[in-house]
């Protein structure tokens, strides 16, 4: 059994991310200056469309999406191939800030959209750890370089998707029997 859940997104899916992009447009300091944000709208939507949540990426610069009193803000990178455990997950920010979201949620997207991977989620007190803080240009033991600062926590340190999944699934029988 893979460790990823894989999603397939549809034409609709493909169309809404496009949507997204176009209405955000380019960010300031924009590593790929614009080019990565539709694997991160699909990575959204991806994310959405498994898991649910009250999406406000389109007011919030701090997380995506709001579920059970808690922020959530996915990460998505694009890719060429299925993800492996060991690759990166990435958090850009400076060590003396605290991450803004409370949840950080992870994806990788195929380039030709064809795919999503969700490939695993970390509160953000677990991804704040030192050991994980790189310096743009630094590279890892398989001689990746990072290409900006901040916090990078290969995919097999993060919690498992399906586990979000299932946190949530109690959470909703909780409501209904109170309901």
């Amino acid at each position: 059994m893979s460790r990823f859940i894989l999603y397939r997104p549809s034409p609709d899916d493909v169309a809404e991310a496009f949507r997204r992009s176009q209405a955000m447009g380019v960010l300031p300091n924009s590593l790929t200056r614009g080019s990565g944000r539709m694997a991160g709208f699909l990575g959204e939507v991806a994310f959405e469309n498994t898991y649910g949540g009250k999406y406000v990426g389109d007011k919030s610069f701090t997380h995506d999406y709001e579920i059970k009193g808690k922020t959530v803000d996915v990460k998505a990178k694009i890719c060429s191939t299925k993800p492996l455990p060991h690759y990166m997950t990435s958090v850009f920010s400076s060590p003396d800030k605290d991450l803004p979201a409370d949840i950080y949620f992870f994806a990788r997207v195929m380039k030709d959209w064809s795919k999503v991977w969700l490939v695993g989620w970390a509160p953000a007190s677990r991804i704040m750890k030192p050991e994980y803080y790189k310096k743009k240009g630094e590279s890892d033991d398989c001689g990746f370089t990072f290409l900006g600062n901040g916090y990078h926590l290969p995919i097999n340190r993060t919690l498992r998707p399906d586990s979000f999944l299932v946190d949530n699934r109690r959470d909703r029988r909780a409501a209904k029997k109170k309901g």
